[in-house]
């Protein structure tokens, strides 16, 4: 029972704050006409505001204060410490829409930050068994480059890929909740066995949840730029708190990733900035070419993350590497017909 409370307070806590920051959020988008901008991929009906994302860092601040269990060491201070220059930069990024490579360097950043508070990775371990590939080599102020290289590409690349996923209602809250909660049940594992961890995680998922309530289809509410970066952000973060468990994060949310590489390497193709928003991602490919509805899109992707999800926790080794392979030959089959047609696009404008 005492361990149900630890995890519970926080949860809920974090849950019912995230539903009152909404209310509020929505009547100040209202009274200060702070709405998102309909245009481009953006296609949606009324005005909506697009600052939920700072209701969901404040309650899932709230909800780890409020825990009572939490030692707030070098690391964590990094995490809070980076949560408000994210909740500061992404509340001007959705007021004011800045540029990509504004958001690029931000990232960065952000990235370097949580660095100098201590957060590294000395290795990945070998999916195939034996020797763990090492990063820990050269060190450059007590910093290991190769490590630290390592940080910036996995935490700038998780922040775009759920900015990118952030186009849909209710899209990118319900993958992030379920990245969290498999993060949560990888911490109370006798594998990590993280209290902290899951504190943390449980506390995100309760904060998306709230928010999912006026997210869902039809939106009333959108997580915004700060929502995005946030998400990506902590979701990146505690995969490497969580002893190194990135291949379990990387596996639950790897159908969009791939999507994000696979648009990117489209918009390689084509011509056109990497970071520039389109609506060539495999959910605008269903909702404008095949005429699916949203809620369809959202809950398939649902699906397939939920079950990579299981798959991240119930395996390990070389079978959660073939998972992997399964995951990408999904996406393959997924966007065939997108990348077909995008060629045939390409083929009529010369």
């Amino acid at each position: 029972m005492e361990n149900l409370f630890l995890y519970l307070h926080p949860f809920l806590t974090a849950f019912v704050s995230s539903l009152l920051f909404m209310f509020v959020l929505i009547a100040f988008s209202k009274k200060y006409n702070l709405f998102d901008k309909n245009g481009g991929r953006r296609k949606h009906i009324g005005k909506i505001s697009r600052l939920g994302g700072l209701g969901i860092i404040a309650a899932f601040w709230l909800a780890i204060f409020l825990s009572g269990s939490l030692v707030f060491d070098d690391l964590k201070i990094g995490l809070i410490l980076c949560s408000v220059l994210i909740f500061i930069f992404g509340f001007w990024d959705d007021v004011k829409e800045l540029s990509w490579k504004k958001q690029i360097t931000f990232q960065v950043f952000i990235a370097l930050v949580m660095i100098c508070f201590g957060l590294g990775v000395d290795y990945i371990a070998n999916p195939f068994g034996g020797r763990e590939f090492r990063l820990d080599a050269f060190f450059f102020l007590d910093y290991s480059v190769i490590g630290s290289i390592f940080v910036i590409f996995w935490i700038v690349g998780f922040m775009n890929v759920v900015n990118w996923l952030d186009g849909m209602d209710g899209l990118a809250g319900g993958v992030g909740a379920i990245a969290a909660f498999t993060l949560f049940f990888l911490s109370i594992s006798d594998l990590v066995n993280q209290p902290p961890l899951a504190i943390m995680a449980i506390s995100l998922v309760g904060a998306l949840l709230g928010f999912l309530v006026f997210n869902f289809h039809p939106a009333k509410i959108f997580m915004g730029s700060s929502g995005a970066l946030f998400l990506g952000f902590v979701l990146s973060v505690l995969a490497i708190f969580s002893g190194g468990k990135i291949a379990t994060v990387f596996l639950v949310m790897g159908f969009p990733i791939f999507d994000a590489l696979w648009v990117m390497l489209k918009r390689h193709r084509a011509g056109k900035s990497l970071f520039l928003g389109d609506r060539k991602h495999f959910c605008y490919y269903l909702l404008d070419e095949k005429k699916w509805t949203v809620k369809h899109i959202v809950l398939l992707i649902y699906l397939l993350c939920a079950i990579f999800g299981l798959s991240a926790l119930a395996l390990h080794g070389v079978y959660k590497f073939v998972a992997l392979l399964i995951l990408f030959g999904v996406v393959l089959i997924l966007g065939r017909y997108d990348i077909i047609k995008v060629r045939n696009d390409k083929d009529d404008e010369l």
